[in-house]
């Protein structure tokens, strides 16, 4: 499927995840990298014109999640009222594992605490966007240990 034109979809509101989800998928297609992927929805919740991807390393640390959004301050200093939807892309096994659910917790820890509102995150892996519950990641504590996955995924 061809990417959508931003002239053909900013005018479609994604105001719940089952809409929002296939249209990440379009836009985002595979997994390629370890990165996570930043975009904007305005009041309505109809996609502005950004789409930031942003690499990461394979394991997140303590204050990664709020580093990310740190870095990216200047860009949500002009689009204060709006909605940040987060994805975390990895290429490699389909099963959700341990260091994701790591990026995961970090990521929403970090928009918790920036008071802004925020969709997601969403894990992409494949061809496939998830969203995964926080109770799945909540937990799990930020610090590796050697019982944790292994590989370099």
């Amino acid at each position: 499927m061809t990417r959508p034109r931003f002239d053909d979809i900013h005018t479609i509101p994604l105001p719940t995840d089952r809409e929002l989800i296939p249209h990440l998928q379009v836009l985002l297609e595979e997994a390629l990298r370890r990165q996570v992927w930043i975009m904007f929805l305005d009041e309505q919740s109809r996609p502005l014109p950004v789409l930031i991807p942003m690499d990461v390393e394979a394991e997140a640390r303590e204050g990664d999640g709020a580093a990310l959004l740190q870095a990216l301050s200047c860009v949500l200093l002009d689009f204060e009222i709006a909605t940040l939807v987060i994805t975390l892309e990895r290429p490699g096994p389909a099963e959700v594992m341990d260091r994701d659910r790591r990026w995961l917790r970090s990521l929403r820890e970090a928009c918790v605490a920036s008071g802004r509102a925020f969709r997601g995150p969403f894990l992409m892996l494949g061809d496939q966007i998830t969203q995964v519950p926080p109770d799945d990641y909540i937990g799990i504590p930020l610090v590796y240990s050697d019982d944790d996955d292994q590989g370099s995924f």
